[in-house]
């Protein structure tokens, strides 16, 4: 079964390679363009699109209670964005929306890694390493995987807002929710691993927001 996945991994990374690098080029572009925005944003506006692009500040900044929360707001944010892709797949819209969606997603990670180098110096680029990048590490690639997968199976759809799971092959569609699957398990993997790991860093930082 494991040899059956990772073959199936390879072949459709193989298959659909440029869709691989598209998604990643929009998010390194993404993470260029957010690092890029720092000084173009008051400090209020920087505030509250920290509160939005990081589960931890999310919290931490609006509660007194960190038990739990940070993992549970990491996690619901990441199903909703998993049932947002799923959505654009049922729409058969995957193959223009999804680079845009890595776009935005490299510009708030870039803009939250932008933001604690420029408030916190060489600190903040290490507490950025040890708060940010393990979880993101799994987090992007399942959305890259994911987004792939959604774009694919766009291009292998002929009639516009029809399901592409009933279009082709009982085969490739099992292919398709078993990736589908997968990426989705590495997502929700990423943003436990946050609520883990993350505040155990970031927490140095909210001093700054006293």
């Amino acid at each position: 079964m494991i040899k059956r996945i990772f073959r199936i991994l390879k072949n459709h990374f193989q298959n659909y390679f440029l869709y691989y690098f598209i998604l990643s080029l929009g998010l390194i572009l993404g993470i260029i363009i957010g690092s890029l925005l720092i000084n173009s944003f008051s400090f209020n506006t920087k505030l509250f699109i920290l509160k939005v692009s990081n589960p931890y500040y999310k919290v931490a900044l609006l509660s007194d209670n960190l038990n739990h929360s940070i993992m549970r707001a990491s996690i619901l944010s990441n199903i909703y964005l998993i049932l947002l892709i799923y959505l654009i797949s049922v729409l058969n819209i995957g193959l223009f929306i999804m680079p845009f969606i890595l776009l935005i997603k490299g510009m708030l990670l870039g803009f939250t890694v932008g933001f604690l180098v420029n408030s916190f110096g060489l600190k903040g680029f290490l507490l950025s390493i040890g708060g940010i990048y393990p979880q993101n590490i799994f987090i992007i690639s399942g959305l890259i995987g994911l987004g792939a997968v959604t774009m694919s199976l766009s291009k292998m759809v002929r009639r516009p807002l029809a399901n592409p799971m009933l279009q082709h092959g009982s085969r490739k569609s099992n292919e398709s929710l078993l990736l589908t699957a997968i990426y989705s398990f590495i997502i929700i993997f990423g943003a436990i691993i946050e609520g883990i790991i993350s505040h155990r860093f970031l927490s140095f930082t909210l001093d700054f927001f006293v």
